[in-house]
């Protein structure tokens, strides 16, 4: 089963640029909708992929707002993998808040993040997606590896 779910985000500057549409799609063997669709939950095979990013896990659950135009919260449930550009992590949970623009991914007994080499573990990372950074809490630990200089 596959789903698209579209987003407008609010206007930046109406003088000379129109609203666009940011499209989240989500593909799973299963879907059911609660509470008149202000709760869908996704199950078996389930990937979300918007613009650069994509996450992978068991179950996802999509919040709407009370009109049912716009998703307030996504969660991830169980073998949580996230994808953005070259940048990587893996935990049991994963909330997408939109109005905050941040992924919070936990694990137990740990998340993992990576980017070529360098490692970064953590109980619960944050991950601002419009700064495109990252906050670890509880427990960190941290891998990084010196990046090799070409000869000049």
């Amino acid at each position: 089963m596959s789903i698209s779910l579209g987003f407008c985000e609010p206007k930046k500057d109406t003088s000379h640029k129109k609203n666009t549409a940011s499209t989240i799609e989500i593909t799973s063997d299963r879907m059911r909708s609660e509470n008149g669709g202000q709760k869908i939950i996704f199950s078996g095979n389930v990937s979300v992929t918007s613009d650069i990013t994509v996450i992978t896990s068991d179950i996802v659950e999509v919040y709407n707002n009370s009109d049912k135009k716009e998703a307030e919260e996504i969660v991830a449930i169980g073998n949580v993998k996230i994808t953005r550009g070259n940048k990587k992590a893996r935990g049991d949970r994963a909330v997408y808040l939109k109005t905050l623009q941040k992924i919070i991914l936990t694990g137990n007994p740990k998340a993992v993040a990576w980017e070529g080499d360098d490692i970064i573990e953590g109980r619960e990372m944050i991950f601002l997606m419009n700064k495109d950074r990252f906050v670890v809490n509880e427990r960190v630990r941290a891998k990084l590896f010196q990046k090799k200089t070409q000869p000049q």
